[in-house]
């Protein structure tokens, strides 16, 4: 009797509350076998799950545009093979417009080349659990247009196959725009993370490894704290400031050419991760093949250094730990959806007799 009540509490949840969740899976065992398909079908408000493997997307195609308010999520940043959800393009990948607010992107490993590889310009958009390479050396890997307000970028891996002459992230006189929790590598002149004008960008919690600049502002008040600044690159500094009068402190610079402005309680001492040290180097492929393990050893100079205030208390109920993994928000591990989602329960057959055998299967995205 148990059972038979979960399975009817199962099934109304999949009749009211995922209704509008549909599946790609290019292998036929979805909803349709290409994003695209997908996103050109779904109402707003809609959710696409993408099944593990690899989306190519053509030069005919395009970017993957999201025009109305949609939910992307793959399987994870790991490896097809390994269960993730990889998207490869020979130019950009993804576009939100104005009307796109309230949409989310997250679980994909995705390897483009465009300028930006991904384009925001919307509100409220909520960008995380990814892993994005860029391979155009002279574009943006993200781009978050000017009047945009509330978005978030938390939780990837945000990088360059190879050197860059533009930024990871460029925020164009945002708003309320708060980029928190994520490992950048390989960025360029133009930082990690590009702040020009806007208001109260918050700039949390994240790790820059051999990044020329990590963050570079022009006339902006962004708020810059709890992050690692790590073997960076070029002489202007870790925090370059052209303008403007940034909020920072409680930043941990170490083994960088140079610290740029270092603001208030900063940590001039090596963070101690498990396994990266001073002589590694961070790539696109490092994820896959370096193993390589960010979280900080115990005693670190990073340990509960952060700002002391609640808001940013670890997950614990600890204090801020500095770094991607500290903080309310820390990186995950595959980028996979934390929660169980189930798209569809199907019971053969739809009749029995006592004794008999019934078959019960589910379909769905099932997280770290």
């Amino acid at each position: 009797m148990k059972k038979l009540i979960l399975l009817i509490t199962l099934m109304m949840l999949t009749a009211t509350g995922f209704s509008t969740t549909v599946v790609v899976d290019q292998s036929g065992g979805g909803d349709y076998t290409t994003i695209h398909s997908a996103v050109a079908d779904a109402a707003s408000g809609d959710t696409i799950l993408v099944m593990s493997g690899t989306y190519l997307l053509s030069l005919a195609q395009g970017a993957i545009s999201i025009t109305r308010e949609l939910h992307l999520i793959g399987s994870g940043y790991d490896l097809p093979e390994n269960g993730g959800t990889q998207i490869i393009a020979s130019s950009a990948i993804l576009s939100f417009s104005a009307n796109a607010d309230g949409s989310s992107f997250s679980g994909f490993r995705a390897y483009g080349y465009g300028a930006p590889m991904i384009n925001v310009a919307a509100d409220e958009v909520v960008i995380e659990n990814n892993h994005l390479t860029n391979s155009y050396n002279q574009g943006w890997l993200m781009q978050l247009s000017a009047g945009i307000t509330s978005d978030t970028v938390r939780n990837n891996y945000i990088g360059f196959n190879g050197a860059s002459n533009n930024p990871g992230i460029s925020l164009d006189q945002t708003i309320d725009v708060a980029i928190n929790n994520n490992v950048f590598f390989n960025c360029s002149w133009y930082g990690g993370i590009y702040v020009n004008g806007g208001t109260n960008s918050m700039i949390a919690n994240n790790l820059f490894l051999s990044c020329a600049v990590g963050v570079y502002t022009n006339g902006s008040a962004a708020t810059i704290e709890n992050n690692i600044f790590y073997n960076g690159t070029n002489g202007a500094g870790q925090i370059y400031t052209v303008s403007g009068t940034p909020t920072i402190s409680t930043n941990c610079f170490f083994n960088n050419v140079a610290n740029g402005i270092t603001g208030f309680f900063p940590i001039l001492a090596n963070p101690s991760f498990i396994d990266f040290g001073n002589n590694d180097t961070y790539a696109y492929t490092s994820y896959d093949s370096d193993n390589y393990n960010l979280h900080l050893q115990a005693g670190s100079p990073c340990v509960d250094a952060g700002n002391a205030s609640i808001a940013y208390y670890d997950l614990d109920g600890s204090l801020n730990d500095l770094g991607a993994y500290g903080g309310p928000w820390p990186m995950g591990t595959t980028g996979a959806p934390a929660m169980p989602i189930i798209n569809q329960i199907s019971v053969t057959p739809t009749g029995v007799a006592p004794g008999g055998t019934i078959s019960i299967e589910v379909i769905g995205r099932f997280g770290e």
